[in-house]
């Protein structure tokens, strides 16, 4: 019974430190951060005329989520190193181990704590940072202008999937205007129950409304293949105008609780989900890729040889924060040109990270 108590009473008191350390780095990179966004949005605004009408502070604010899901790796390898070196320091590690613990029974709570912040992050500050990043671009767009074009555009054109139960249609035009819900110079190829084709339809245009799709300039061929002017038409639709505006935005202004039927939307209507599917699958892995970088940062950090010397513990974090990084990326770039399985290229960074961190762990474990 006393044996038990005492694991409590120390798995609180070593989750509780890890938990403080690394919400303490959070908020520090957080500011830094934001203070460099906010000079570097000062010195944008200084330049616009309407430079009044600017609020910097509203931007910097909106736009904490995304820097929070930028630096999360970056601040649990920081929070975790200088936890586990404060423990070197005190010897609160060697005396855990002393009583006969082994290492991952000391370490049990920095894993629960990792992947606690990842679950916290993943279900409550990525659907704020779904809202305030919609916000943030809306507001950016406004003041400083894009130079990207909100279109979706192939060297073939948009082809569009969309069923109703009057029958279903596959849409070819020369481009999307994601702006206002509409395709210019669509060909439409209406189908009916049998996957017969019923109908071919040419237009100058078709814009989507709560209503279905408006043709204008529609020209009809039946399917004897007799043609026939209809000016304007209107045709069913289960596709919404917030789904289509929503296929050209970054999957980072999409909640995860949304993202999963916004995939199937996008795939059901032919538009590009690859993005989609990977940013979901990411968000999936986060927590375990958390545990992961804890552990890293244990074997990198909880042994003498680098007790006392901070330039060392400093280049170690460093070093792993760029590999993961840029293994991070290099998955990323493989999923999304579809290279590899968008799963396996999501998931890679945070399983080849734990299975790294474990070996670590189990060669200190033996020592």
């Amino acid at each position: 019974m006393i044996r038990t108590s005492v694991s409590g009473t120390l798995f609180r008191y070593f989750g509780g430190r890890y938990l403080a350390w690394v919400v303490a780095s959070g908020v520090g990179l957080t500011i830094v951060v934001s203070l460099i966004h906010a000079v570097e949005l000062a010195r944008r605004s200084s330049t616009k005329q309407a430079a009044e009408d600017i609020s910097v502070l509203n931007l910097v604010l909106l736009n904490i989520p995304t820097v929070i899901e930028t630096t999360l790796p970056i601040v649990l390898i920081i929070g975790s190193m200088v936890c586990f070196e404060s423990w070197n320091r005190t010897n609160e590690f060697v005396v855990s181990r002393g009583f006969g613990k082994s290492i991952w029974s000391v370490l049990s709570p920095v894993a629960v704590a990792a992947f606690l912040i990842g679950v916290v992050y993943v279900s409550i500050i990525n659907p704020i940072g779904s809202v305030t990043s919609r916000h943030y671009e809306s507001m950016m767009n406004s003041v400083f202008g894009s130079a990207e074009q909100r279109l979706s555009v192939s060297a073939d054109g948009i082809w569009l999937r969309d069923e109703h139960s009057d029958g279903r249609f596959i849409v070819h035009g020369d481009m999307l205007e994601v702006d206002i819900s509409s395709i210019i110079r669509p060909v439409i190829y209406k189908f009916d129950e049998d996957n017969n084709l019923s109908l071919r339809i040419r237009a100058a245009s078709m814009q989507l409304t709560d209503s279905g799709w408006v043709i204008e300039d529609a020209r009809v061929w039946d399917r004897d293949g007799v043609p026939s002017d209809r000016g304007s038409m209107m045709l069913p639709s289960n596709l919404g105008i917030l789904d289509l505006g929503l296929s050209s935005e970054p999957p980072n202004t999409i909640a995860v609780y949304s993202l999963p039927s916004f995939i199937t939307l996008l795939e059901r209507a032919g538009l590009p989900a690859v993005e989609h599917r990977f940013h979901f699958h990411k968000l999936m892995a986060m927590p375990f890729l958390l545990i992961g970088l804890a552990m890293i940062s244990a074997g990198a950090t909880l042994t003498n040889l680098v007790r006392g010397r901070r330039v060392r513990l400093f280049t170690r974090g460093m070093i792993i924060a760029v590999l993961v990084t840029l293994f991070s990326h290099f998955m990323q770039v493989l999923g999304e040109s579809l290279r590899l399985p968008v799963i396996l290229a999501a998931w890679a960074p945070a399983l080849t990270v734990a299975v790294c961190g474990t070996i670590m762990l189990a060669r200190m474990d033996e020592a």
